[in-house]
């Protein structure tokens, strides 16, 4: 009798940035090493000089020693593993109320038949929420989105998509996202926030193939759950399963308006006056609080509740950690500015119609080596700025090749902290997640390369 084959085990999220780790450290021999000089301008932002770049003494690191990094991408992270752990513990209160999972239940019995509308609708939602709000912020949504999916008979990636890729538009078009397109538009002298009219245009056919790539894979999942890409795979997610499916009562009206208020808050501090992961976090400790006491929760309960909350953002916190010490490898390796030099070295090679296109895919590249949108603003665009002028393309159309390319790219990389948060939160294997979205990735490259193009036929500033 022949043995059974071996069950291919899919790797962990944590295995799969390890092995990056060890791809970025080979990178560091690879690639030469250099550097541009960097100077602080008025606003006190560290800013590359133009035309400085030079080779330097390679400095490779050790794949013996990617470990080291570890702890200096936790300390990198702090900000946003901190509030994703005060966030994690106001909503395990706010779960624990029963008010998500009622509200899921009752959308899913009146939705019936509708599932597709009320995805797109949710979409949309979390797509205009991000448009002033980072999406990092509502990581901690994630299980809203779970117990929303599976409600409805889907799974939870489609739980993962409603809330990651919905937001995903919003943000990566950059319409007011100021760390990002505020920093690109500063460098560029544009004035903060221009062009946004084109930018809410660009949204539209971003979201429309988003919501049609999700509902049709939804479908296809609850027409036949062996169809899911995580079928068999045990995400650790049966918390959020609604199979009695609750009903939306009378006693979670008072959490519902607590949860409402708070939400409404942070888009309020978001536009007028600065969020911060420091003001978001204390903004979910005060849900968390506030949603206990008007459900009448015991303290002792709360506490439990909150800790055990804190717990399931504990290793998404840890995998984002660990993922910014890829980029804490590539720093100290000196092969970031090389690229950079390289790349915008080759933009005079295209026709006009497709420099812009081919901004993008560069922007797509260094992404790769800089994950941090300001980050990289700060590195490419006194770079691809002065190229810009030089062949002819708008300055406002290559800070939007630079929305689109440091935006999107984020969701298919394993060391970018919206993938993390969201498919760490899940337990939902890279590798998988990496097959669903790469599709959606490719045709948001075509979506975005037409509408840069249309960008250039205009003459857009």
């Amino acid at each position: 009798m022949m043995d059974k084959k071996k069950k291919f085990d899919v790797p962990h999220s944590l295995a799969i940035i390890f092995f990056v780790m060890l791809i970025a450290a080979a990178l560091t021999y690879l690639i030469p090493a250099g550097s541009f000089d960097r100077v602080k301008n008025e606003a006190g932002r560290t800013m590359v000089v133009a035309g400085s770049f030079h080779y330097m003494e390679r400095s490779p690191v050790n794949p013996v020693r990617i470990l080291n990094y570890v702890y200096a991408g936790l300390d990198s992270a702090r900000s946003i593993i901190f509030a994703l752990l005060c966030a994690g513990g106001g909503l395990g209160i706010v779960l624990e109320s029963g008010m998500f999972q009622g509200a899921a239940g009752t959308l899913s019995r009146k939705a019936k038949g509708k599932e597709g509308f009320v995805i797109a609708f949710l979409m949309t939602v979390f797509a205009l929420l991000c448009i002033p709000i980072n999406l990092n912020y509502f990581i901690p949504f994630a299980p809203l989105g779970i117990v929303i999916a599976t409600a409805m008979g889907y799974d939870a990636i489609v739980g993962i998509s409603i809330i990651m890729l919905g937001g995903a538009v919003g943000f990566s078009c950059g319409a007011m996202n100021l760390p990002n397109t505020g920093t690109a538009q500063s460098i560029a002298e544009l004035a903060t926030f221009s062009g946004m009219g084109y930018r809410l245009i660009c949204m539209v056919p971003f979201l429309v193939t988003s919501i049609v790539f999700v509902v049709k894979y939804a479908e296809k999942v609850r027409r036949n759950p062996e169809k899911s890409l995580v079928y068999g795979i045990d995400l650790g997610t049966d918390a959020f399963k609604t199979d009695a499916v609750p009903d939306f009562e009378k006693q979670h009206i008072p959490v519902a308006v607590v949860v409402g208020a708070c939400i409404g808050y942070m888009i309020y501090v978001a536009i007028f006056r600065e969020l911060s992961f420091e003001s978001s976090a204390a903004i979910f400790l005060y849900m968390g609080l506030l949603s206990g006491i008007v459900m009448r929760m015991p303290v002792n309960k709360m506490c439990s509740c909150f800790m055990n909350g804190v717990k399931g953002m504990a290793t998404t916190g840890v995998l984002i950690g660990f993922a910014y010490a890829i980029s804490g490898i590539l720093t100290a390796g000196n092969v970031m500015d090389t690229v950079v030099n390289g790349l915008a070295g080759l933009l005079g090679i295209f026709p006009r119609i497709l420099q812009a296109p081919a901004m993008l895919v560069m922007h797509v590249i260094i992404n790769f080596f800089v994950t941090s949108g300001s980050g990289q603003a700060a590195i490419t665009m006194p770079i691809f700025i002065p190229v810009a002028d030089l062949v002819g393309m708008t300055r406002q159309t290559a800070v939007l090749a630079f929305n689109f390319g440091d935006g999107f790219c984020n969701f298919i990389l394993p060391h970018a902290a919206a993938t993390m948060g969201f498919v760490g939160f899940a337990n939902i294997p890279f590798t998988k997640w990496f097959k669903y979205a790469v599709k959606l990735f490719a045709i948001w490259m075509v979506v975005a390369a037409v509408l840069l193009m249309i960008a250039t036929a205009i003459h857009y500033s």
